[in-house]
């Protein structure tokens, strides 16, 4: 109930269906065991203008849910009572129930036990997961109930801050009482615990304040005052009357509790009720937003707090770095990528994303929204309304605007009350501390002396304690002293003494930007600013390649200002593999920009940038066919960032033939990564004008062809696939076998065998006039499985044996694997012991070099062998990491091909329900002769298919299929991972399933 209405079974949620049985049980959940007439239950469902069949429809829908909870020891009931139904639930079994009873609980033992009450609170609230009732709650007969719960929860929040103020912990719960106050502007108890916080944590001043903007909200809002408890504390903390003061001792017991000191000098300084703060926001809502001005240490903060939060989510904590983005449409790519999804099957790229993470229990951080708000926060809307388990954790600048978003300010850090302030209250600063711990690492031996203090405080005060802007100037430490630093913000930030701007902090961290990039040579600053068209990191070899011009920049001086730019903390240096990579802070990034776009050189550095990534893409395409494949695969990955940008670099100039080499460069990187966001790229190029006459155009086409057959779209993909073989036909150039593979796909999906071996045999006979070993060791591969699916297994070993001879004498591990896997499936009904060697082979050498498509067929083809050989049971844990491969990879084609196969398992192990539900699905994808087929194993599916039907019979058979043709692609893959893992779980006794063989 609190939260989208869900049954659980140990764990696992049970399929409800769709809205109208979820809203039956709403209504009957909501009236706690009493009976709910028929016609009431008519009327929700329906509206005041039910169908004939309405009743029927509601006794069916109550029967299925009837048979859905018939399990367990003690299921709940639904139960016929004249004029309706009741539900029967035990209370320990409904989560509303156990909210109550711990709310209870805490509120009696709040006055003696606040730490045991505290427990039990927190404790309750954790049993809310959203709304109450969700996407329900308005509902006329709902609306009471979920109002009344919402209002315990507030309630509950009221506990919890009662019982830390209790526990004196003042200081640390301010940060969630402007939350809640903020949520609740018209709650007095919130705004009267929060001024009780802010006198406690000797801020009378503030509680003061907040109290006046109270009694304006109610004047304004409702002509009212506030109440006399209310106006009580007001005058109890003018008085300073002493029993407002905490009786106890601990955390926040006063002023004077000591501000924690770093133990290393690179840890998070001085954020110690600032992460507790997050945490408690984190705990108690479903999307928080961390703002705050550029360099105040959002990104920071929030990893910290990761560390704590590893072992809290049960899918884990997925990060997505935004600050490379640039517009709405690759934020939402961004998201993508960081779930190591692609876009599905007539399905957005949002839904994609939303489809796979609506059965997770995840934290989803965000960082770096703020220029990326107009795409990002419409995703982030539909998963808090469509992914119950998930939360998400944004920093941002701005708030993304959303309904039930709770957004907390990151303040920068305290700052002395003057420049003259005592050496023990200089100290005390946490933006003190931060100067300090960076200008000794700046310069080793720098301590915080007399002899600085006065300078190191106006330092800190002058840049009003914002994180960055105290690190960049930390690092001039290196040369000048602290009175020298000191001496120059007074020219510097005079911006600051005057006019201020609406956020003073944003313009003292610009201004100190500018007076950093100031101290700057000339010839470092021109390094600076043409650094700026990296999206990503880089290595000295690619800053050499891009930033240097013969005018005025050599590639050996660029080696020599990098390393300055470093020493200055313009540029983060960070060791990756053993080669050190470079990367701009966004903040900084932005200012080299802006820089950049004042020099005349600006279009000719962003060229530079594209073409050096285009020579490093032709290096990649033959690299990957050879013995250093793994190396260049990770390059690319690497590289990502900056492919996509110097892809819409050439697109934005107008220059198709380096967007097309570019793209078409690195497509079996994408092929092979299952990055198939490279042939959005490959489309958006190809419906370019002018795009059509380029030499390269069949093959970009070819890639869209495939990107289609992938995702399901035959036609278009058949469209575009014989489009790309005419216009290379008229252009006369090659289409490097692309186009044909996809033709012969796209027939033997269709059952065209004969027509799609034509087509085989066009592909090969194209690998082979390229003169390309890995074009040819990937034809001759194909060609293998195709033999092997048409029952010509001899002829499918002599070309498994051409690919291996190919595959060595272009020592690429890809096609080694390749080989191996069409010798290992042209050789499994006459030697299935070494076939399956083959196909753990094949796997194992993909793996290694990260092509993870060609390790999940080599898995699925694998599996599938086992299961056949007595292995069943054993088969079914690995199936999981295929389908959600194919799954997040938005591949359509072999995510069926490894439900067929699970449909064999199933039906072996007498798992007849799932078993018939995947038949039907199945035959509702046309998947049933996708590649690679065995045509023995029709026969052996048809002997399973009417094995089941016998076992079933026909009737439940017939529906249970039914049901399966008329399913989601989602939700058929929902439905199987979760029956995988239910089945996974079990363990079989003596002689039990584990050594089940498929049979016909």
């Amino acid at each position: 109930m609190l939260g989208p209405v869900e049954v659980t079974d140990g764990g696992t949620a049970l399929a409800l269906g769709g809205s109208k049985p979820r809203l039956i049980l709403a209504l009957l959940l909501a009236e706690r065991g009493r009976v709910v007439p028929t016609d009431r239950l008519v009327d929700a469902l329906w509206g005041p203008h039910p169908p004939t069949t309405a009743v029927p429809t509601l006794q069916t829908h109550v029967s299925r849910l009837r048979r859905l909870f018939a399990t367990g020891s003690d299921p709940p009931r639904i139960e016929t009572h004249p004029p309706g139904y009741r539900l029967d639930v035990a209370a320990p079994d409904l989560d509303a129930a156990r909210f109550e009873a711990g709310l209870g609980r805490a509120r009696r033992e709040l006055d003696r036990e606040p730490r045991s009450a505290l427990r039990s609170a927190e404790e309750a609230l954790h049993q809310w997961r959203g709304p109450a009732f969700a996407e329900f709650a308005a509902e006329d007969l709902l609306r009471a109930e979920a109002s009344r719960l919402e209002e315990l929860r507030v309630v509950a929040h009221e506990v919890v801050v009662d019982a830390r103020l209790a526990c004196g912990e003042h200081r640390d719960v301010i940060g969630l009482l402007d939350a809640l106050v903020a949520e609740h502007p018209l709650r007095e108890r919130l705004w009267a615990q929060l001024m009780l916080a802010l006198y406690r944590s000797g801020r009378p001043g503030e509680a003061m304040r907040r109290s006046a903007e109270l009694r304006a909200l109610l004047r304004d809002e409702l002509g009212l005052s506030p109440s006399a408890e209310l106006r009580a504390l007001e005058g109890d903390i003018l008085a300073e009357r002493p029993e407002l003061a905490w009786a106890g001792s601990g955390p926040g017991a006063g002023p004077e509790s000591a501000v924690p000191v770093p133990r290393d000098p690179a840890s998070l300084v001085g954020r110690d009720g600032e992460l507790e703060v997050v945490r408690g926001l984190v705990v108690g809502s479903r999307l928080v937003t961390v703002t705050g001005s550029g360099g105040v240490g959002k990104t920071r903060l929030v990893q910290e707090l990761l560390e704590e939060f590893s072992a809290s989510f049960p899918d884990g904590i997925r990060w997505v770095e935004l600050a490379p983005v640039r517009g709405g449409e690759p934020a939402v790519a961004a998201v993508a990528a960081a779930l190591e999804l692609q876009r599905r099957p007539e399905r957005s790229l949002e839904d994609s994303i939303v489809d796979v993470l609506a059965p997770l229990a995840l934290l989803l951080v965000l960082d770096n929204c703020e220029h990326v708000l107009e795409g990002a926060a419409p995703l982030v809307a539909r998963i808090v309304r469509r992914c119950p388990r998930v939360r998400v954790l944004a920093t941002s600048r701005e708030p993304l605007g959303l309904p039930g978003e709770t957004t907390w300010v990151l303040p920068p850090l305290d700052v002395p009350s003057s420049g003259t302030a005592a050496l023990t209250e200089v100290r005390a600063s946490t933006a003190v501390a931060l100067f300090t711990a960076r200008a000794g690492a700046a310069r080793p031996g720098f301590a915080l002396d007399e002899s600085s203090r006065r300078a190191v405080a106006t330092i800190c005060i002058r840049l009003d304690g914002v994180p960055l802007a105290l690190e960049l100037a930390a690092a001039r430490v290196r040369s000048m002293t602290p009175a020298d630093v000191a001496d120059r913000l007074d020219a510097r930030f005079g911006l600051l003494a005057g006019t201020r701007s609406l956020d003073p902090r944003h313009r003292a961290l610009l201004d100190v930007v500018r007076w950093s990039h100031d101290l700057l040579a000339p010839a470092e600053q021109t390094l600076f600013a043409r650094l700026c068209v990296f999206a990503g990191s880089f290595d000295l070899a690619r800053a050499e390649d891009v930033c240097a011009q013969p005018d005025d920049l050599e590639p050996s001086d660029v080696a020599v200002l990098l390393a300055a730019l470093v020493d200055k903390s313009m540029v983060v240096a960070t060791e990756s593999g053993g080669h050190m990579r470079y990367r701009l802070l966004e903040t900084l990034r932005d200012f080299a920009r802006d820089r950049l776009r004042e020099r005349p050189e600006a279009v000719a550095t962003w060229r530079a940038h594209a073409g050096s990534h285009l020579r490093s893409a032709r290096e990649a395409a033959q690299g990957l066919d050879g013995p250093d494949e793994r190396h260049w695969s990770r390059r690319l990955e690497e590289d990502l960032e900056d492919l996509r940008e110097a892809f819409g670099t050439s697109v934005r100039l107008g220059e198709l033939d380096t967007a097309l080499e570019l793209v078409t460069a690195i497509r079996e990187f994408a092929f092979r990564s299952i990055r198939y966001e490279i042939i959005d790229w490959a489309a958006t190029i190809s419906n370019i004008q002018g795009a059509e006459e380029r030499p390269l155009f069949p093959v970009a086409l070819g890639m869209v062809a495939y990107g289609r057959f992938v995702r399901g779209e035959l036609t278009g993909a058949m469209v575009a696939a014989r489009n790309a073989i005419e216009a290379a036909a008229r252009l006369d150039v090659s289409t490097l076998a692309l186009a044909e593979r996809v033709v012969a796909n796209v027939l033997f999906y269709r059952g065209e065998t004969t027509e799609a071996l034509r087509s085989m045999d066009r592909m090969l006979a194209v690998a082979r006039e390229s003169g390309h070993d890995g074009l040819l060791a990937h034809g001759c591969y194909m060609r293998s499985v195709a033999q092997t699916s048409v029952d010509d297994h001899d002829g499918a070993r002599v070309l498994a044996a051409e690919a291996q001879h190919v595959a060595q004498r272009c020592v690429s591990p890809t096609a080694l694997a390749r080989a191996a896997f069409a010798a290992g499936l042209s050789c499994e009904r006459d030697d299935p012991d070494r076939a399956l060697d083959l196909l753990v082979r094949s796997g194992e050498l993909a793996g290694g070099v990260d092509n993870r498509w060609l390790r999940a067929f080599a898995r699925t083809e694998e599996l599938h062998l086992r299961a056949q050989h007595g292995n069943a049971l054993g088969a079914l844990e690995g199936y999981r990491e295929v389908v959600d491969s194919w799954f997040r990879g938005g591949e359509w084609a072999h995510q069926w091909l490894s439900l067929r196969h699970l449909f064999e398992v199933f039906a072996a192990l007498g798992d007849d329900e799932m078993a018939a539900v995947l038949h039907g699905a199945v035959e509702s994808a046309g998947a049933t002769i996708a590649l690679p087929f065995d045509p023995a194993g029709a026969a052996r599916e048809a002997g399973l298919v009417d094995a089941v039907r016998a076992r079933q019979g026909t009737s439940a058979f017939d529906a249970a299929v039914s049901r399966g043709r008329s399913m989601r692609d989602e939700e058929v893959v929902r439905m199987t991972l979760e029956h995988l893992d239910g089945r996974t779980r079990q363990t079989p006794g003596p002689g039990g399933a584990a050594g089940l063989t498929i049979s016909g």
